[in-house]
């Protein structure tokens, strides 16, 4: 098991302004959205901090897995309702959740790596399309889950509406949606909206353990996973079935498989190299 330790290697990545922070803790990336006085608020500067560090972990290579929080008293509370967001004229919102909220949701879901998504507190409005477009997610006890949209006279948006009623069923995420009320830790394990629930003490280290667990897999095998299932969600058995054999016949030619089935053989843990 891939444990932290005071010698596990640290570097802070700088990226285009500190509403993000952006570590790299071993072999995972950790992205802290850093505007704990707007309860990490989603403003322009955390758009582009956030996009900024995501594109950086797909192009470092030594990164193989990675972890989004949130700091302060929570994940986020989604679009800064007293930022620039809100000041924008409403025909150009449909090109900035477009081009921005859509955009986030895109790359978490497309990078070859497993993203984590660690939430204490709250995560609400659009940090939800954040949260869920992540691979797994893992909750603080007392943290919770709000599709605040309803209560500002809005619908969803940044592709949280899809994300929900893909995760939980239509009528599941419906009620959700359209009563807007908190939903707690221990219900978002229930209907399937978090993959874990721990105390809030041991919230970021049982994620960075996670991700260094997964970082441990190997890289091709990981992305390979992760296409063909989001592949899967929108489309047929025979297309899946297909690419599913596409993707499998490009992995068979890969140094990461020899080695595999090398170390199989030689009951000995593998050394995956992403090749």
């Amino acid at each position: 098991m891939a444990e932290t330790t005071s010698t596990t290697p640290t570097k802070r990545i700088e990226l285009e302004n500190s509403a993000v922070l952006f570590e790299q803790v071993g072999s995972v990336g950790v992205i802290t959205l850093n505007r704990p006085d707007r309860y990490n608020g989603v403003n322009h500067d955390l758009v582009l901090g956030l996009l900024d560090a995501l594109e950086k972990a797909k192009l470092t290579s030594e990164i193989r897995a990675v972890v989004l929080k949130g700091n302060g008293k929570g994940f986020s509370a989604g679009a800064d309702l007293g930022g620039d967001v809100t000041e924008m004229i409403p025909e150009r919102m449909d090109d900035y959740i477009t081009e921005n909220y859509g955009a986030i949701c895109r790359r978490i879901m497309t990078l070859s790596k497993p993203v984590i998504a660690a939430i204490h507190g709250a995560v609400a409005g659009v940090s939800t399309a954040f949260a869920l477009a992540c691979d797994l997610r893992i909750m603080a006890e007392k943290a919770n889950f709000r599709y605040a949209f309803i209560n500002i006279g809005l619908g969803t948006d940044g592709g949280a509406g899809w994300l929900l009623a893909r995760a939980i069923g239509y009528s599941r995420a419906f009620q959700i949606a359209v009563e807007g009320e908190k939903i707690p830790a221990s219900t978002c394990l229930e209907l399937g909206l978090t993959n874990k629930v721990v105390p809030e003490e041991r919230l970021e280290e049982e994620a960075l353990a996670w991700a260094m667990r997964l970082a441990e897999r190997p890289p091709m095998g990981v992305a390979a996973t992760k296409r063909v299932l989001h592949h899967a969600m929108n489309h047929s058995f025979p297309e899946s079935v297909s690419f599913e054999a596409d993707i499998q016949a490009k992995a068979l030619g890969s140094e990461d498989f020899q080695e595999g089935v090398m170390a199989f053989f030689e009951k000995r843990k593998p050394n995956f190299k992403g090749r």
